[in-house]
């Protein structure tokens, strides 16, 4: 029997639930489907939010539709559904189910005298063997599931070569789990330098994992392994706590000092973000104008109604939106002059170019003319030489981060280069 589709499950029940199957001493392989929706925030802009919320309603009944009363339907979140497969006869069954989940998807959704469709993407994996974690089960349907998404394919099954060919496979939100339970990670801190004068104005938080095996493992070798997991949200919460803790601390002795916190695009499809950033605010008793939360450009390719409405309830908080790796994406006056934003940061692969290359300069100076055209702060990423610091002050940019001024620092680290420019500035007494 599967649960009303009303009912919003997390993945812990899910987890506990393949575990259950497979305690079952008749169960022999279990089948799991991750089926997303897509394109909803189109639905929304075009005819409204309640529609967009009875096509949920609708297509959360069409993937129950296609579950044998044995089996198990779950939902994730509002866009993403689980279908648990109970001892699948053969592998074609499972894609069977598949098949007739995106069948029906082929039939739109009636909103009044409107028809509404969605794009769906299916990943898909089966344990022939009892013995395998749960956990995995579910791994290898959230690599199929992103592969499918990113080629394009209604769905995917995972096997060994897919695992072999997907980057950062290795590592789940079972992993992220772990590394926080046992202190592995720790956020580091880069330096925002104003480039008028070289003072520090803030710093970004970046996330650094010390495995006890492997050594330092970089951000992007197991960002992209949690993604649509709620290990997303764990190591989001880690982040906004250690760094605003920081900043508390900090700007008693640099007043107005900027923490920057980097969001996932699948961090503001959260329905509990903002509970979670006010929370940390709180806690830490930190200005809420001293946080800036840095989403990256191409979040606004896809699902960017609800994208636009998470960062315009950022902002109305009194929070800071920065659009990171800006010029690497869509980037035009008519994009950014309703862009929820206070700041964009120019992606380094055009700073890098912008001391040797009169194209570059004029494409960099281009993009700081545009942005302060709209009243958003500049910040150049990735400065490596004096000499680009001077071409960006002649055109106006207003912040910058890079090698030239420091590696991204350990929080003991910033904070004595901190404090030593603190007490450098600080008047002389009479």
């Amino acid at each position: 029997m599967h649960e009303p589709h009303s009912a919003h499950f997390r993945y812990s029940l899910l987890l506990r639930e393949i575990i259950r199957l497979h305690e079952e001493p008749d169960v022999a392989s279990v089948g799991l489907l991750l089926v997303r929706l897509e394109e909803l925030d189109i639905i929304n802009e075009r005819l409204g939010y309640l529609a967009g919320d009875k096509v949920l309603e609708d297509y959360a009944g069409r993937v129950e539709a296609v579950a044998r009363d044995q089996d198990r339907t779950f939902e994730i979140n509002g866009a993403c559904y689980a279908l648990l497969i109970r001892n699948p006869e053969h592998n074609d069954h499972v894609l069977l189910a598949a098949q007739k989940i995106l069948r029906s998807a082929e039939e739109p959704t009636m909103i009044g005298g409107e028809k509404a469709w969605v794009k769906v993407r299916i990943g898909l994996s089966l344990c022939s063997e009892t013995g395998t974690p749960a956990e995995d089960l579910l791994r290898q349907a959230e690599f199929a599931l992103r592969a499918a998404r990113e080629s394009n394919e209604p769905f995917v099954q995972f096997s060994g070569v897919l695992e072999d060919t997907q980057r950062v496979k290795k590592f789940s939100h079972f992993d992220i789990e772990h590394a926080l339970d046992n202190g592995q990670l720790e956020v580091f801190y880069q330096p925002k330098i104003n480039l008028q004068d070289g003072a520090i104005t803030g710093a970004e938080a970046l996330i650094r994992w010390q495995h006890p095996k492997t050594g330092m493992i970089r951000p992007d070798e197991f960002l992209s392994g949690i993604e649509s997991t709620r290990g997303l949200r764990s190591l989001a919460r880690f982040v906004l706590n250690a760094s605003l803790r920081q900043a508390a601390e900090w700007s008693k002795h640099k007043p107005g000092f900027s923490i920057s916190v980097n969001l996932s695009p699948n961090n503001l499809d959260d329905p509990d973000l903002l509970e979670i950033v006010q929370s940390a605010l709180r806690v830490w008793d930190c200005p809420r104008e001293n946080l800036t939360l840095e989403i990256t450009e191409n979040a606004f390719t896809k699902d960017s109604g609800f994208c636009m409405t998470t960062l315009k309830n950022l902002q109305s908080m009194g929070i800071n939106v920065s659009i990171d790796d800006f010029g690497t994406g869509y980037s035009s006056l008519s994009y950014l002059k309703d862009l929820p934003a206070d700041e964009v940061k120019i992606d380094r692969s055009l700073i890098k170019g912008v001391a040797h290359s009169e194209r570059d300069t004029k494409i960099v100076a281009a993009m700081i003319q545009l942005a302060q055209a709209v009243n958003l702060r500049v910040v150049a990423e990735g400065i490596e030489d004096e000499e680009t610091v001077e071409i960006l002050l002649e055109h106006g940019c207003d912040a910058g981060q890079g090698y030239h001024f420091s590696t991204p620092l350990s929080a003991a680290e910033f904070e004595e280069r901190l404090y030593a420019e603190c007490a450098t500035n600080e008047p002389e007494s009479v």
